[in-house]
């Protein structure tokens, strides 16, 4: 059985380019779904395990408001979200994780490191 052709037209790819435009650029009053201060240590001088928790805890909910996402869109409701904001919040998620394992990554070569050395 033959495959059928995906026809889109320019004008569609436009709209669906615009689209995600509008999605990566933050609105008013909206907040971006990992900020850029997760990873930031604030001025109260918190320690290198609270911001590794704070990391953690930023993954975690980035990981959990995908989910939520992915199965709204697939129950699609009314107010389910487009399939151009579940992607974006799939890859945001997967954005968000593949940091935290680099992050692990670089303190697991450190930690080797230090290991290693004469005293």
């Amino acid at each position: 059985m033959p495959i059928p052709a995906i026809s889109l037209t320019s004008s569609t790819m436009a709209n669906m380019l615009e689209q995600l435009r509008a999605l990566t650029v933050p609105q008013t009053g909206q907040t971006p779904l990992v900020p850029a201060t997760a990873w930031r240590s604030d001025a109260s001088g918190s320690g290198f395990s609270e911001l590794i928790r704070k990391g953690l805890a930023e993954v975690s909910s980035a990981q959990a408001a995908s989910n939520a996402e992915q199965r709204a869109f697939a129950a699609g409701g009314p107010e389910a979200p487009s399939l151009a904001q579940t992607m974006l919040s799939m890859q945001k998620s997967d954005i968000a994780f593949q940091e935290l394992i680099a992050i692990r990554n670089e303190l697991t070569r450190g930690y080797e490191t230090l290991i290693s050395m004469p005293v």
